[in-house]
């Protein structure tokens, strides 16, 4: 997935708008809930890294959590691979995804890159189990 979206006009784009950031994600729901830390500088590949737990990935002080169900990322994923346009910014402001971060950065560029990465996303092979 990664090599797919750094090749995609889009996430260029925005990553290039955005800025050098470090963002972690905690999804929970799963026994133990799993976590993912990503390095992004723009014009350079995203370096991904996966803290053993949330402590761990606290500790590397992202920019950025996300706590998210993952029932919650199964029900994105999967309107993002029927065609559909799932708006990343809803489940935050609906208090469905805690975030930790500067949010009214993330709003003002989210809303300039609506879609940013959804081409990308639906060339990676998925199952849904």
């Amino acid at each position: 997935m990664a090599d797919a979206a750094e090749r995609d006009p889009t996430v260029i784009a925005a990553a290039a708008d955005f800025g050098p950031v470090v963002a972690g994600v905690v999804i929970e729901g799963l026994k133990p809930p799993f976590c993912v830390l990503a390095r992004i500088e723009p014009g350079k590949p995203a370096r991904l890294e996966f803290p053993d737990d949330e402590d761990e990935l606290e500790e590397m002080e992202p920019d950025y959590i996300g706590w998210v169900h993952v029932d919650l990322c199964r029900s994105l994923l999967k309107a993002a691979f029927e065609g559909q346009r799932p708006d990343p910014l809803k489940p935050i402001l609906q208090g469905q995804v805690k975030l930790q971060g500067n949010l009214e950065k993330l709003v003002r560029h989210a809303g300039k890159h609506q879609g940013a990465g959804l081409d990308a996303l639906r060339t990676v092979p998925t199952e849904f189990v």
